[in-house]
């Protein structure tokens, strides 16, 4: 079943074609979609945030990228944000060389989260700050101040990504980009094969590192264990089968990795604070508003 979308305008003030706006304490939005770059930062205790049928779960500090036209929402247990949109028209402009402009283009035409390990080591946090801030105090030649600042971040984003000019060496180099390397690695294998079940040793072939490597650094890294990591993101996806299918919740738990009802429950009511069942429930009027 397809999620509702509605193109969502007039968010951009005087035809300015960058918007700053911040979120309460408590956010939620339905699924909507419009032509303008999104990126949004966490500052609360976590973001859910959708697109699509993939739920992103951020933490404080957190960001991510979402390309103009994607369909995406904002789900409860959502804290503060900041939501930075703007105009992918400030980054064509003919004085651009092709080729940054091509990664720059390539930058934004996927959804990217941006963790706050690597908006610290970017500095990206202080270039969100300081556009936040000309946004807010609206001094003399702000919007010019603006286009500058939000420049600054770009230019921030597109070297995160970019190859270091450094010597090869055997295995891994610890160093904060590494680390990234390594968790994205491990993260796009267990969100590839989360229904599977999924055997330490299987991660520890894929990535070419022992099993206890593995488990000390992701728990280094992403402050939780790794079977914890893999078995959020299983009820993650769960939720959206049990809003948007008419599965049993047996099969449901059965094709999202989980080998019994028991454990399945348990985990469920640990991070949503009630049963499948009552998710299910609870959500009805949601999802026959959804079918309208």
């Amino acid at each position: 079943m397809a999620a509702p979308t509605f193109l969502e305008t007039g968010h951009m003030p005087e035809g300015f074609p960058i918007h700053v706006i911040h979120t309460g304490e408590e956010f939620n939005f339905a699924a909507h979609w419009h032509e303008e770059v999104e990126m949004v930062f966490v500052h609360g205790k976590r973001g859910r945030i959708g697109v699509y049928n993939q739920v992103y779960e951020l933490e404080q500090g957190d960001g991510l990228i979402i390309r103009p036209g994607d369909v995406h929402y904002f789900l409860p247990g959502t804290g503060k944000l900041t939501i930075i949109l703007f105009r992918m028209e400030l980054i064509s402009g003919s004085f651009i060389a092709e080729n940054d402009l091509l990664h720059t283009k390539k930058l934004f035409n996927k959804t990217a989260v941006i963790p706050a390990c690597l908006s610290r080591e970017r500095e990206l946090v202080r270039c969100v700050d300081a556009l936040v801030a000309e946004a807010k105090i609206r001094e003399t030649g702000y919007r010019w101040a603006m286009v500058a600042r939000l420049y600054d971040l770009i230019v921030c984003l597109l070297r995160a990504k970019a190859p270091r000019d450094e010597e090869p060496i055997d295995g891994w180099q610890i160093t904060p980009s590494k680390k990234f390397e390594f968790i994205e690695a491990v993260c796009s294998y267990l969100e590839e094969h989360y229904a599977e079940n999924i055997k330490l040793e299987q991660i520890a072939e894929h990535i070419k590192f022992s099993k206890f490597y593995i488990c000390k650094l992701f728990k280094e890294i992403k402050g939780v264990t790794l079977m914890e990591y893999l078995n959020h993101f299983r009820i993650i996806k769960s939720e959206w089968a049990l809003l948007f299918s008419e599965s049993s919740i047996l099969d449901i738990a059965v094709n999202h990795g989980f080998n019994n009802m028991n454990s399945y429950n348990r985990l469920f009511k640990k991070y949503n604070g009630c049963t499948p069942t009552e998710f299910r429930k609870k959500h009805k009027t949601m999802s026959a508003k959804f079918e309208e």
